[in-house]
């Protein structure tokens, strides 16, 4: 099958690209500069989202029987900061996309990512969040992946286009960037070791319970998605398991070569709106037989390998 990539060499991206070309896929990796270029035979088209013609023209040329969209501005403090840039890229590209898609490839298969952020307040309702829960999104960055999916899907049930539009839930593992509480908390235990900090850790309210996967079970999900036949919607990528943000942070002070201190921030104590976030994938379980196969723990084991050697 030949699919393409948006985003392809960002954290999920590149284990997206490894995952298609272990599968056989004929991949066609996008991103705007050559950092993290990809080797044969996967194929390397650099280009911004943002120039419309050269997303026209790369679309027309490669003839994608699949896409999946993974480029986008996915940090919530960075949305915050500029909510406009946000929506622009994810909601605008994200239709630019489409617009593509159904001019030059109308039977293609094409998979948006949002964020099981989308729910947003829903969660307070203290259960599983599935695909049928309402969507009270509470920042700019889960808005614009909303109203990305949305558009998508409105879009393309009027051109008959298949579109599927995943909410993963908080993904993690090794190759994720600083910004996310586990790869967060897996720098600076690397860094207290290799003595390039204080022995500090500064938290603020760890009480609270979040659905965690790992981001190769996450990928497993994206490639089951578009090598069957599932029809146009919303599919919930996630654990379904909750785990409480003080045991992430316990398993990896247990697992410091030197002792690591911790320290409350009285002003990083907000407490969550939200104290239990946990979402339901049967939906995704019936249409691939997908569910997560990797141990939260060696998930969190790798990843704190992987920053000891980045460090």
């Amino acid at each position: 099958m030949r699919i393409l990539i948006t985003g392809a060499n960002g954290f999920v991206g590149q284990h997206v690209v490894a995952e298609l070309a272990n599968r056989g896929h004929e991949v066609y990796a996008c991103m705007r500069n050559k950092a993290g270029a990809f080797q044969t035979p996967v194929k390397n088209l650099i280009f911004d989202l943002s120039d419309r013609s050269m997303l026209f023209d790369v679309i027309e040329r490669s003839r994608p029987e699949g896409i999946i969209h993974l480029a986008a501005q996915s940090i919530v403090k960075e949305a915050w900061h500029d909510p406009i840039t946000t929506l622009h890229i994810n909601t605008e590209y994200t239709l630019a996309l489409i617009e593509a898609a159904i001019r030059f490839v109308p039977r293609a298969k094409v998979i948006t990512v949002g964020s099981g952020e989308e729910y947003g307040l829903t969660g307070k309702l203290g259960e599983p969040l599935s695909e049928e829960h309402a969507c009270q999104p509470q920042n700019p960055y889960a808005t614009s992946k909303l109203a990305a999916g949305q558009l998508a899907m409105q879009v393309a049930h009027r051109e008959q286009l298949n579109v599927i539009h995943v909410r993963p839930f908080n993904h993690f593992g090794p190759g994720q960037s600083e910004g996310f509480v586990i790869s967060d908390f897996a720098s600076q235990i690397a860094r207290i070791e290799n003595e390039k900090s204080s022995s500090v850790i500064r938290v603020g309210d760890l009480s609270a319970r979040r659905d965690f996967t790992d981001v190769r079970d996450v990928v497993d999900a994206y490639v089951r998605l578009m090598e069957a036949e599932v029809s146009s919607g919303v599919y919930n990528v996630c654990s379904g398991i909750p785990v409480t943000i003080r045991e992430v942070l316990d398993f990896f002070i247990s697992h410091s070569k030197i002792p690591v201190e911790i320290q409350t921030d009285p002003s990083r104590l907000r407490k969550s709106e939200v104290p239990l976030f946990v979402g339901a994938s049967h939906k995704l379980n019936r249409a691939t037989g997908w569910k997560p196969t990797r141990k939260f723990e060696d998930s969190l084991f790798e990843t704190l390998e992987w920053w000891r050697r980045k460090i």
